[in-house]
């Protein structure tokens, strides 16, 4: 098989991993997987994206590497014991080995703080993939949201007042790395956080 991402995390290559979560880990039974505003089908694994209305264009270079995240975490996830959620938030630097990978969120975070400089925008993004709004101990605004059934992402935002800049903060429930590793929560998160500014695009 072949070791190059492109080819690897395909329809032809997950589809048994993938089919095998209806009525698993937090996803209903059915013939299709929905997450982030995707919805795979899982008779002919092409995927549509709500927000167009159209299939995900794989000749582009943005679908392709949407295609290949969400084949690539879905058959991840697949794998995993079922573990839900404790709800204590921790931070991409608390994960096992996170000292020796150079996937962090950062880039993640810059990119929040560039497309959402209002709280309210980030609100109505996150709603848009059933996310909300949550109380949390510091920042101008907090969104929770499943980036899989079993895997939330708290997004804390604090804009620039002046004084302090901008900052954006991510957490996930310390079960995250039951599910995924440092690099399959990275991709997540990248894709999630293209999700959230092509949600807001739209509105």
């Amino acid at each position: 098989m072949s070791t190059n991402p492109l080819e690897l995390w395909t329809w032809k290559n997950c589809r048994e991993a993938v089919t095998s979560l209806p009525g698993r880990l937090g996803f209903p039974a059915g013939d299709k997987i929905e997450f982030l505003g995707f919805e795979l089908n899982l008779n002919n694994g092409s995927i549509m994206d709500t927000f167009t209305g159209g299939h995900v264009d794989v000749a582009q270079r943005a679908g392709i590497m949407a295609t290949n995240t969400i084949f690539y975490v879905l058959s991840a996830y697949s794998e995993s014991p079922e573990k839900k959620p404790t709800g204590k938030p921790i931070s991409s630097r608390q994960f096992r080995g996170a000292q020796f990978t150079k996937r962090d969120t950062m880039g993640e975070r810059y990119r929040i703080i560039k497309n959402f400089k209002e709280p309210a925008r980030l609100e109505t993004a996150a709603k848009a993939l059933g996310g909300s709004q949550i109380e949390f101990p510091y920042g101008d605004t907090a969104v929770s949201l499943n980036i899989l059934p079993y895997i939330p992402l708290t997004i804390v935002l604090t804009v620039d007042d002046g004084e302090f800049p901008a900052d954006a903060r991510l957490f996930y429930d310390e079960t995250v790395e039951n599910y995924l590793d440092s690099e399959q929560t990275y991709f997540l998160t990248s894709l999630t956080v293209t999700r959230l500014i092509q949600s807001a695009s739209e509105r």
